[in-house]
């Protein structure tokens, strides 16, 4: 009897164990993805603690940002909008403060990137988010692990610049469509239009989201006709359901719109801009009946737009178009977008991709769902890749193709669905995957703007296939001093053909920066022999070389 009772009492205190483990799991597993996004944000945050050079966008970026933080939006160049506005804040509380160390610490630059840094995490925590509830705990946590471990998010979680705001914000948007498409919530509907007017303040890419929102919206409802009933299948009644959102969205966007840009000059009549782009130049002078219309949105907003159109229709960016070795003065190279992820996207991350779309498709019970939920991250996906590739012509690096990542990382998610079923070679090859992932990504500390995958194993070689900000985007700046105090005999730039320690600017040596035949005599004839910081090129070059050089060539002829 007593034998009896023990077994009992040991049953019991074994599941009570048991549930207390069990809860305490529950109640501590969220703290796995807290920590990893914690360990991004210091990752980030020691970067930044170097104040590395600002890249050639940080200057108008942050001085737009200070603008808007003083209640002025008026523009002064085409890409800059207010959402930079954010980094510009602690700046802006030090100045309400007495002298002191608190003062002196929010004016330190790397504060305001810092700013860029907290958003990159909220990123963090919605691509965890949206595809735990997707697919599950574990499957979130591989999609984490992706974006954190994603170097040229990391790069650009550091800067003060619109493109890490601009991914957010269109992450963000199409998750708030999801939900609300799922879930037909006045809450969600208001969510849904905030993210959307939210993203028009942070870049103009975000302007595609209205069709594409529209798209999506008819996609969902046509395969969801079924299950509508018979009075609201009335074309009346589902034309003013549209009609509602419509109104409704518009309302919502231009309201945000003319809070970020501060309501300057709202309602400005359209024959009173003096647009620079063809396109809205000749429907201002085609159109005369639309002088008089008073546009709902701030002047800086459709001012900037239309620089925005006119930089792309002209190619008058901060150089020429650089891709394999070809450069370009004006019209980009179809594919662009291909090479640069093929090239700038780690080798795990890539075949983690492709593995997921395989898995995805090969599987009846999860193609079920595409339109209820995978197609709010792949139509988008689909619809940038087609449009950066083949016809944007602004291909100076692999940041302005970004905004799919996300979108992709919680995607590849489904392919870590039934965890606890997987085979040991299975979680083995996940496991191998995140570390080769971490080394690969981490090598490269504390240059991920340079970041190149194995396919280049040579990194000084990295030249030959991309530049621009793919690789210096001036950041490096302060390297390159601190080389040339340390070496004495280094000549930077050479003006002519010479022998000796020379350095040049990557972005110089192909012919982004600098005309394409300044430096055709050292591209095509010497390889470097080292880097600084990956942004700047080493030589070394002998006299008998420099010799040889005009011997067998009419490079010192010319």
């Amino acid at each position: 009897m007593k034998l009896i009772v023990s077994n009992h009492r040991k049953n019991k205190i074994r599941q009570v164990l048991q549930m207390t483990f069990f809860r305490f799991f529950r109640k501590t597993e969220n703290l796995i993805p807290l920590l990893m996004i914690l360990m991004f944000a210091t990752l980030n945050l020691s970067s930044v603690r170097r104040e590395f050079s600002k890249t050639n966008d940080e200057d108008k970026h942050y001085l737009y940002g200070e603008r808007i933080a003083s209640g002025d939006s008026t523009r002064f160049d085409d890409s800059k909008m207010p959402v930079t506005g954010l980094n510009a804040l602690p700046k802006k509380i030090a100045s309400f403060l007495d002298d002191g160390k608190i003062k002196q610490v929010l004016s330190r630059f790397y504060v305001a990137r810092s700013v860029t840094i907290l958003f990159s995490c909220l990123l963090a925590f919605l691509v965890f988010y949206w595809a735990r509830l997707l697919y599950g705990f574990i499957p979130a946590l591989f999609s984490l692990a992706l974006y954190i471990l994603d170097p040229n998010i990391i790069a650009h979680s550091q800067l003060v610049t619109t493109d890490l705001y601009v991914i957010l914000a269109i992450c963000f948007a199409f998750f708030s469509l999801w939900k609300f498409l799922n879930n037909r919530t006045i809450g969600n509907g208001v969510i849904c239009m905030l993210a959307l007017g939210l993203s028009q303040v942070a870049k103009y890419t975000s302007i595609v989201l209205f069709p594409l929102f529209i798209i999506l919206l008819f996609i969902f409802d046509a395969f969801a006709w079924k299950t509508i009933s018979q009075e609201r299948k009335s074309f009346g009644s589902m034309g003013r359901k549209y009609a509602q959102y419509g109104i409704y969205t518009l309302v919502v966007v231009i309201l945000v719109i003319n809070i970020g840009f501060l309501f300057n000059n709202t309602f400005t009549y359209f024959g009173e801009y003096n647009f620079i782009s063809s396109v809205l130049k000749n429907i201002q002078s085609s159109l005369p009946m639309l002088h008089g219309l008073p546009i709902p949105v701030p002047y800086p907003y459709l001012q900037g737009f239309d620089y925005m159109i006119s930089t792309e229709q002209t190619g008058n960016f901060s150089g020429n178009i650089y891709l394999l070795g070809q450069v370009s003065t004006l019209d980009g190279f179809p594919g662009y977008f291909f090479i640069a992820s093929l090239l700038k996207v780690p080798i795990a991350t890539q075949i983690v991709l492709l593995i997921a779309f395989i898995a995805y498709f090969s599987k009846k019970e999860f193609r079920k769902n595409l339109v209820k939920n995978e197609m709010f991250l792949l139509v988008p996906v689909l619809f940038f890749t087609i449009y950066f590739n083949f016809f944007f012509n602004t291909q100076v690096g692999i940041r302005y193709y970004l905004p799919v990542f996300p979108l992709l990382y919680i995607f590849a998610g489904n392919l870590f669905v039934g965890w606890k079923d997987f085979t040991f070679f299975q979680k083995a090859s996940s496991y191998v995957a995140i570390i080769y992932l971490s080394i690969s990504v981490l090598s490269y500390y504390p240059y991920h703007i340079s970041y190149f995958n194995e396919i280049i194993l040579d990194r000084k070689q990295a030249y030959k296939y991309l530049a621009d900000s793919n690789i210096d985007w001036g950041q490096n700046k302060n390297e390159l001093d601190k080389y040339l105090l340390d070496h004495p005999d280094a000549l930077y730039k050479p003006s002519n053909i010479r022998s000796g320690h020379l350095i040049v600017r990557v972005n110089d040596l192909v012919g982004v920066t600098a005309e394409p035949e300044k430096y055709a005599w050292l591209r095509n004839n010497f390889e470097p022999t080292d880097t600084i910081a990956y942004s700047y090129l080493i030589y070394k070059i002998s006299p008998d070389e420099i010799e040889n050089l005009c011997a067998s060539t009419d490079y010192c002829d010319r």
